[in-house]
């Protein structure tokens, strides 16, 4: 049965058929979030989702806040190698980075490859080991590996030695490993103390 009626008029029209594409529209990001929520949503705590998005902005977060930290502290080392007239030579750095080459060539693996795996660049290998130099200038002279220590960590980690190795070879590993742990001690001490010391200024 047709009904006649007063024709609708064109503007009323264009809004009806505005609502009925909004409606079509919500119907179906609704169902998108519905079928692929795992991509919009990480975890729900009772009941309460915590969306992708608030993970990744966490996760920005923590990563600049490292980051900026990693800056601050190595600016920090930086400034007191300066003050005391600590300069890492060309020379001094082809030679500790011959040294590293040697280490992994002795266990049948390459720099270059390591470096690959851990996506990291030759420009930022050579600050890590300017860096590693620096430290060991500025704190060398705290550092003291005795014999008794050498001997304690030998018979600790001995089940771990390759066979294939010398005496000689296992004393001076043992005092490479010793001498880094009192390393890195140190410059934690010394980070702390030059963060007491420094103005330092945050801006988001």
């Amino acid at each position: 049965m047709f009904v006649s009626g007063k024709p609708r008029s064109k503007k009323l029209q264009s809004f009806i058929d505005k609502q009925l594409l909004y409606l079509i529209g919500l119907i179906l990001i609704l169902g998108l979030l519905y079928t692929y929520k795992s991509q919009f949503i990480v975890a729900t705590v009772n009941g309460k989702p915590i969306s992708r998005h608030a993970l990744i902005k966490e996760l920005e977060q923590q990563g600049r806040e490292l980051a900026v930290d990693s800056l601050i502290s190595k600016e920090l080392i930086y400034q007191e190698a300066k003050k005391k007239d600590i300069a890492i030579s060309q020379k001094d750095l082809n030679k500790e980075v011959e040294e590293v080459k040697k280490s992994f060539e002795a266990n049948n693996q390459t720099l270059d490859g390591f470096l690959e795996q851990q996506n990291i660049s030759y420009s930022d290998f050579l600050d890590q080991v300017r860096l590693q130099l620096i430290m060991e200038r500025l704190l060398s002279d705290d550092i003291q590996v005795s014999e008794e220590a050498i001997n304690q960590y030998l018979e600790e980690n001995q089940d771990f030695f390759p066979e294939d190795v010398t005496e000689e070879q296992l004393r001076k590993s043992a005092m490479e490993q010793l001498r880094q742990v009192q390393l890195n001690a140190q410059v934690q001490e010394l980070l702390n103390k030059l963060r007491g010391e420094a103005n330092v200024n945050y801006f988001n």
